[in-house]
Formats: C-alpha cells, sequence, structure tokens
C-alpha cells in the first residue's frame, strides 16, 4: 500500500498495536507523538499556575517535556496558604528538571505584569511560550448587580491582562521568529445553572483575540490559539505530577474532562508538532 502525504509509521511502530491492547496501545501512541513534542530550551510563562486546576498541570506537564518555567500567582488569591502551595509546586517544578522563577503579580496591573515580564527576561534571558490562564473570578448573578468595580476587575483579569503580557512579549517573540501564545478560553454550556456575565464575557474576548490578534503573527514565526474547555475538574497534586511524568494508567481511565486534558493540548500546541496550527480554537465539552 501507498501512502500519500504524511510518511507512515514504521512498521514496528504499526505492529505495537499488534502485540499491545487497549491502554498498551494507548500508552504507546501517546509516546509516539510525544517524540515530537520535545520543549527543551524554551522558557514558558504560565499565569495562574499554582492552584488545583490547568494551570499548574500545564506547568507540570510542560516542565516534563523539557521547558523551563515562570510560575506565577496573585490575581485573586493570597494568604499564607497561597504562598506555601506557590512554592510546593515551585518545588515539584524544578524535581521535574525545569528551571523555574517564581512570580507573585496581579494580571490586573499594568505595573506588576511589566515587572513580572522584565523580572523573568532578566533571569532566563528569553520568553517563548505565553500561557494566559489566570483569569477573574465566576460570580452568578443578574448583570443589573453586578458592582463596577467587580465588572472592571474581571475584566481586567480576563482581556486586559491578556493584552498586556502580549504587548510585552510578542516583540521578542518576532525578533526570534518563534513564539506560542495559548489562550484559556471556555466552552458555555447553555445547560449552566448560571451565568457569571462578566467572567463569561472575558472568556469570550480571549476567542476574538487568539484570531484578529494571533493570524498575523503566523508568518512571524509565532502561533496563537484558544482551548475553550466547559466545567473541568482538577485533579489532586500528586495525580497531576503522576500525568506529567507520562504515569497515564490513572489518566487514561477517567469518566469525565480534567486539567490535564488541557495540559496535553497545550504541551502539543506548544511543540514543533502542532508549529503549523494558529488561530484555532479547541473546545472540550464536558457534558
Amino acid at each position: 500500500m501507498r501512502y500519500m502525504g504524511a510518511n507512515p509509521l514504521p512498521r514496528e511502530r504499526v505492529s505495537v498495536r499488534k502485540r499491545l491492547g487497549g491502554i498498551g496501545f494507548q500508552l504507546a501512541a501517546i509516546q509516539i507523538i510525544g517524540a515530537n513534542m520535545n520543549l527543551k530550551g524554551k522558557v514558558a510563562l504560565i499565569t495562574g499556575s499554582t492552584s488545583s486546576g490547568m494551570g499548574r498541570s500545564t506547568a507540570f506537564t510542560l516542565a516534563a517535556r523539557g521547558a523551563d518555567i515562570v510560575l506565577n500567582y496573585g490575581t485573586n488569591r493570597t494568604g499564607p496558604d497561597v504562598d506555601r502551595e506557590a512554592q510546593r509546586v515551585k518545588q515539584a517544578v524544578e524535581e521535574l528538571g525545569a528551571k523555574t522563577l517564581l512570580v507573585k503579580a496581579d494580571t490586573k496591573s499594568d505595573a506588576e505584569i511589566l515587572a513580572m515580564v522584565q523580572t523573568a527576561q532578566k533571569h532566563f534571558g528569553h520568553m517563548d511560550i505565553l500561557v494566559n490562564n489566570a483569569g477573574g473570578p465566576w460570580i452568578v448573578r443578574d448583570y443589573v448587580e453586578i458592582p463596577t468595580k467587580d465588572w472592571n476587575d474581571t475584566i481586567a483579569a480576563e482581556i486586559t491582562g491578556d493584552f498586556l503580557l502580549m504587548k510585552y512579549l510578542v516583540p521578542g517573540m518576532r525578533e526570534r521568529r518563534w513564539g506560542r501564545i495559548i489562550h484559556i478560553g471556555m466552552f458555555h454550556d447553555p445547560y449552566l445553572p448560571g451565568v457569571g456575565y462578566d467572567y463569561c464575557l472575558g472568556k469570550a474576548a480571549r476567542t476574538w483575540m487568539t484570531t484578529s490578534f494571533g493570524l498575523p503573527e503566523f508568518d512571524k514565526g509565532i502561533t496563537a490559539n484558544c482551548i475553550e474547555p466547559g466545567l473541568t475538574q482538577h485533579i489532586g497534586f500528586e495525580e497531576a505530577l503522576r500525568a506529567a511524568r507520562g504515569d497515564y494508567s490513572a489518566w487514561l481511565n477517567r469518566n469525565r474532562v480534567d486539567a490535564h486534558d488541557v495540559a496535553e493540548i497545550i504541551a502539543f500546541l506548544c511543540s514543533e508538532a502542532g508549529r503549523f496550527i494558529s488561530g484555532s480554537v479547541i473546545r472540550i465539552p464536558t457534558r
């Protein structure tokens, strides 16, 4: 049989399916794809990356693929427990082999964003990957009851912070002719019990930013994509680490979308395997 287009898998890889069944074949397929997803030498800034959700799973996964990581927190969460948890995530990322910088910065603040970017660039010398994950709070209420300050803060966290991070990081990506921008949006399920109007508007804006800002950058070596998950369950610290290290046994048996699903897609989009995907919106329905 002759194949048109992409090269066929080598015979020894095709025969994997004959030797392995079920989960064994799925694991082998993941490992084959993973060979083209090495991020060694790249530096990723991930906002909102020390809590228990998609940001943390993304930090673990990109670190396991070879990237160095700028961890960020401080937009919505404060207190001593938050600081301790951030340090715990930093230690875990370093144990995965990554160089790590932890920066507490409110992504609603232009001054704090600029200071974070300058600190990161001084520390690593360059920034290659931006994952805009941090956002505002989801509060269900009638839109006429939203205080103006709450509205402005949520829009700043969802939209303005993303814009400012691109404003400060994209020039360096253009100069090096390599960059990856990932926005975390939201797949709005019409069956959700309530709506956080300001929050959902901010997520919708991230989708628009992906196409309007991202497509013109493609010829400059920069891709920009948006992931729109629905309501996504968090996973435990150790489970997230195991999945990032390649122990997929529990993850492959999941019965609903979790944070590592999003992290795997981000890792693919950031890699050379995903270099021709830009301006795309990837939806992950969760019903």
